[in-house]
């Protein structure tokens, strides 16, 4: 098991989030968003599952293993999904978790001339908010966001970099609220038995 991490403003912004998981795993990081570029995915989380062989057996699973209530501060497990991680663990190629090789790449999505598009826009955004060009990157940003509405990572980056309200004119739970989905729909078969 490992994670990855997609943020464009580097190791000091993910380092909190990684000592607070306080896994036992490696967390890597990826600045340019290239996992989600080859991986299509959408936002966070994204769940792949990789066999021994380093073949992709299940992807772009929209879940949390735990959640935590930032108002309560009260931790859940979504035990479905470890079981059928465990299911996986103990049954390998047969459990009913696993997908088949169309279904795993329906799953991650082809590459689409819009998602390219954009995502040229938005790795343009990302070097000129470097370069200190603030309204240009903004420019960039809302391209990418017109073209791929539905990239939430895209989103999150762009308004993480500056001021949502005044860059875009929304805020944060506005946004959230407009009807564009933030996860596709958990496709997990029913457990034998249920």
């Amino acid at each position: 098991m490992f994670a990855v991490a997609c943020d464009t403003k580097g190791r000091e912004a993910v380092e909190p989030f990684i000592a607070a998981a306080n896994s036992t795993y490696p967390s890597v990081l990826d600045t340019k968003h290239v996992v989600a570029e080859l991986y299509n995915t959408r936002n966070v989380p994204a769940v792949f599952w990789i066999d021994e062989e380093g073949t992709i057996v299940r992807g772009n699973d929209p879940v949390y293993l735990t959640r935590r209530n930032r108002e309560t501060g009260e931790t859940t497990i979504n035990e479905r999904y470890q079981d059928a991680i465990r299911d996986w663990v103990a049954n390998g190629a047969a459990s009913i978790y696993v997908t088949q090789a169309d279904e795993t790449l329906r799953r991650i999505g082809q590459p689409e001339d819009e998602n390219a598009q954009a995502t040229a826009h938005f790795r343009l955004g990302v070097h000129l908010h470097e370069q200190g060009r603030r309204e240009e990157a903004i420019a960039q940003f809302k391209q990418a966001h017109a073209l791929m509405p539905g990239n939430w990572n895209f989103k999150r980056q762009a308004w993480n970099l500056g001021d949502i309200e005044q860059d875009y004119g929304t805020t944060t739970r506005e946004a959230f609220a407009i009807g564009i989905p933030m996860y596709p729909p958990l496709e997990l078969p029913e457990p034998p038995g249920a």
